[in-house]
């Protein structure tokens, strides 16, 4: 009984090891975040504010692994980011400043990519990706909920359709 114990443990975890191996992952870096093009509270420390953004876009980031095939990984560099909207000190409300979406402040991202197979090999690499959205206010899904960065969420989930989709789905 015991050595049937042991041996169904160790089938046990042996799948699960196998299993994690096979899951999709994201590995996200975020290239000197405090030099970014936008990344400016509206109130509060931009330091927690910072901590903030890189939380929810790691968030962002993780949703899309689930559209990997088991076993690959994809690695991103992130270099700069602007978000959508601006920070400006003329506007304010109870002495804070307050971020106002327009068209003309579009959200942008530049960063770098390799998408790697399940042995490690690489499928896709890219540099100096620069994506942007100047069509924001028109073709979010704005109204389904209070998700934040929305705008910026869209523009990624666009850019990962159209060019990594492709390099793994099946003809």
């Amino acid at each position: 009984m015991r050595t049937l114990v042991f041996l169904m443990l160790g089938i046990f975890m042996s799948a699960n090891a196998a299993a994690s191996q096979q899951e999709p992952t994201i590995k996200v870096n975020w290239q000197h975040p405090e030099k970014y093009s936008d990344i400016r509270p509206s109130s509060g420390t931009k330091k927690s504010y910072q901590k903030r953004v890189i939380a929810a876009f790691d968030k962002i980031w993780a949703d899309f692994a689930e559209k990997l095939p088991a076993g690959h990984t994809l690695q991103v560099t992130v270099k700069d980011l602007d978000l959508a909207g601006d920070v400006n000190p003329m506007y304010r409300i109870d002495h804070s400043d307050i971020r106002v979406i327009k068209e003309i402040y579009f959200p942008r991202m530049t960063f770098d990519y390799q998408l790697l197979d399940s042995t490690g090999q690489v499928v896709a690499a890219e540099q100096d990706v620069k994506v942007k959205d100047m069509g924001f206010m028109n073709s979010s899904p704005i109204g389904l909920g209070n998700t934040e960065f929305i705008y910026e969420k869209q523009m990624l989930k666009n850019w990962f359709q159209k060019h990594l989709t492709p390099k793994f789905s099946k003809p």
